[in-house]
């Protein structure tokens, strides 16, 4: 248990060092392009995220649970029937959505040219996008935590940067479509890189046919997860979504830059839920709840520590900080505190979503996520307008603290178990 959290604290490490090159990109981005262009820039980026990640079909989210199950039976032929299937509907449901998002690049009517070039960038980026997701959640289900999370999350930001900077050194021109370009290409070298390394630890040769009834249970579970995913996992993308219609490109450039940078803090939370899903998965397996308190409280105390310091960071300098990207950026300090607390909030609520996944509950999990969106749409239409920026800030923090509180409300519920940092921390059993 203590070499799961030593991985975890490893892992988000890792990420802080990806999370400055990160940092340092957004600050060239920023510097470089106009607000507009950075706002199209992050609209056509983020819907590629998503696509990709609705191309993947829920299979990410089920993978753990299910290779956990197969293996603790021993049924290798069912692993290889798993990974076959999810590559197979991946690959399948990636080929449409490309090809809609190319349609829709150049057939709608009243795009400019450069929003054109970014969004068929953006399309050429699903592929990879949805590779990473599928190849990663295998590589988490078998414990290669290095290969589920750094490709994306450390060394693609260092890519990103050394791709924009050489754009910027040999005279190009740095717009929208380059940077996303340039993306595209950091996305498909790492998807490809790792497959490869991937392969060792898949099933070898032709994989089984999979009995049509264990499809349609992986696919009807899995189905639900994808809003679950999308709440989760990329909720800056989907929320640049919504008030990209909802606000100027300038303004979804600023909200856009506070999530962003409140979410590279909210990666150590992340992490810290996701390395210990396969141990609450295995322990779910063996019908044995007495290691899940342990796990649990081992792996609250990195992402508490980190959430704390970044929340008190940005409250006392954080005009600073948004000065670096660009003086029009220093307005957003109120709304960036507002969404690091959001990732406080995480922190201190626990892994309750991973968990609902882990014990069976897709389908509460997925009415969780679907009502969460509702808010957040809602809370965008009526208060981005009215409040710009800001407005946006409040709609986040809203929908995550319904999200928060309904998610371990039901968790309660369903199972009998918390994990909240009150709970962990006080004397409290967890029941058998």
């Amino acid at each position: 248990m203590a070499g799961r959290v030593l991985t975890s604290s490893l892992l988000a490490l890792a990420r802080v060092a990806g999370a400055g090159a990160g940092f340092v990109t957004q600050i060239v981005l920023a510097r470089t392009l106009a607000a507009s262009a950075l706002g199209l820039f992050y609209s056509v980026t983020s819907l590629a995220a998503v696509v990709g990640l609705i191309a993947a079909h829920g299979y990410p989210a089920i993978a753990p649970r299910f290779l956990a199950r197969y293996k603790s039976q021993g049924k290798r032929d069912l692993i290889a029937a798993f990974v076959a299937r999810a590559r197979r509907d991946a690959t399948f449901y990636v080929a449409i959505a490309t090809g809609l998002v190319l349609a829709g690049a150049w057939l709608w009517p009243t795009l400019m040219l450069e929003e054109r070039l970014a969004l068929t960038a953006a399309a050429l980026s699903i592929p990879a996008n949805a590779s990473l997701r599928v190849n990663g959640s295998l590589a988490a289900a078998t414990r290669r935590f290095a290969l589920a999370y750094l490709p994306d999350t450390c060394i693609r930001p260092f890519l990103l940067l050394g791709a924009i900077l050489a754009l910027i050194a040999s005279g190009i021109a740095l717009t929208a479509s380059s940077a996303t370009f340039a993306l595209t290409i950091v996305f498909a070298g790492l998807a490809l890189m790792q497959y490869s390394l991937l392969a060792k630890d898949m099933p070898k040769g032709k994989a089984p046919q999979a009995p049509q009834r264990l499809v349609s249970v992986w696919r009807s579970e899995a189905k639900p997860l994808i809003v679950v995913a999308l709440f989760t996992y990329f909720f800056a993308d989907v929320d640049i979504l919504m008030v990209t219609p909802l606000l100027p490109s300038a303004e979804t450039a600023a909200v856009g830059l506070c999530l962003k940078l409140a979410l590279l803090v909210g990666f150590a939370v992340q992490v810290a839920h996701q390395v210990v899903v396969p141990d609450l998965a295995d322990a779910r397996a063996r019908k044995d709840h007495g290691p899940i308190r342990g796990v649990l409280a081992r792996a609250l105390w990195f992402p508490l520590a980190v959430t704390i310091a970044a929340t008190g960071f940005v409250a006392l300098w954080g005009e600073h900080l948004l000065g670096v990207f660009g003086p029009e950026f220093v307005s957003a300090k109120i709304p960036l505190v507002i969404m690091m607390a959001c990732q406080l909030a995480r922190a201190m609520f626990g892994p309750s979503v991973p968990l609902l996944t882990v014990i069976g509950a897709q389908r509460q999990n997925a009415g969780l996520a679907i009502a969460a969106l509702m808010v957040l749409a809602l809370s965008n239409l009526v208060l981005a307008p009215l409040y710009g920026v800001l407005g946006a800030a409040i709609a986040a923090a809203i929908a995550t603290l319904f999200w928060l509180t309904a998610s371990s409300i039901v968790l309660m519920r369903v199972s009998g178990l918390r994990t909240d940092a009150l709970y962990l921390l006080s004397g409290s059993a967890v029941p058998a």
